[in-house]
C-alpha cells in the first residue's frame, strides 16, 4: 500500500506596524486565492532561508525580521500538479516576519495583486479557512484579537 506523497512549502506571515496599526500584507495567488506568501525550498536551504527567498522573490521585501518562533502550519489536501488524479498532502510552515520596508515590488510569473491588510480586513479577504486560522493564530501571538 503506497503512502499518499507529501508536499512542503515555508512562508512568511508579514506583519507591518505603523502608527499603531498593525498590517499583514497578503498575496493573490495567480491563481486567484489571497493567502501569504510561500514556496519550496532549493536544495540546501533550510526552512528559514526558504520563508525569506520566497518573501523577496514574490514581494521583493528584504527588510524583514524573521522570528523562529512560534511557527505556524496549515496542511490540507490537494490535486498533483502533474497527475489530477492523484491527491498530495501539503504542509506549509510560516515564520512570523516583522517587515520594517512595506514597499512592494510583485513578480508577476506568480502574484497578481497585494494588500496590506489590517486584522479584519485580512479575514475578510482571505481566500481559505486553512489560511484564516494562521492569521488568527498570528495575530494571538501578536496580541491583536479581543
Amino acid at each position: 500500500m503506497s503512502s499518499q506523497p507529501i508536499e512542503r512549502s515555508f512562508g512568511v506571515i508579514p506583519v507591518y506596524r505603523k502608527d499603531g496599526q498593525t498590517y499583514f500584507l497578503l498575496i493573490r495567488h495567480n491563481s486567484g486565492h489571497w493567502a501569504f506568501p510561500k514556496g519550496h525550498a532549493q536544495p540546501g536551504e533550510s526552512e528559514m532561508e526558504t520563508a525569506r527567498r520566497e518573501l523577496r522573490e514574490e514581494t521583493g521585501i528584504r527588510d524583514v525580521t524573521l522570528y523562529p518562533e512560534p511557527v505556524f502550519e496549515e496542511n490540507y489536501t490537494k490535486t498533483a500538479w502533474d497527475n489530477p488524479r492523484q491527491t498530495v498532502a501539503k504542509t506549509v510552515r510560516y515564520f512570523l516576519g516583522i517587515v520594517h520596508n512595506p514597499r512592494v515590488r510583485l513578480q508577476a510569473a506568480e502574484v497578481q495583486d497585494y494588500k496590506w491588510a489590517t486584522y479584519d480586513e485580512a479575514r475578510a479577504i482571505i481566500t481559505y479557512d486553512a489560511s484564516r486560522r494562521l492569521l488568527e493564530e498570528a495575530a494571538q501571538v501578536l496580541e491583536l484579537q479581543q
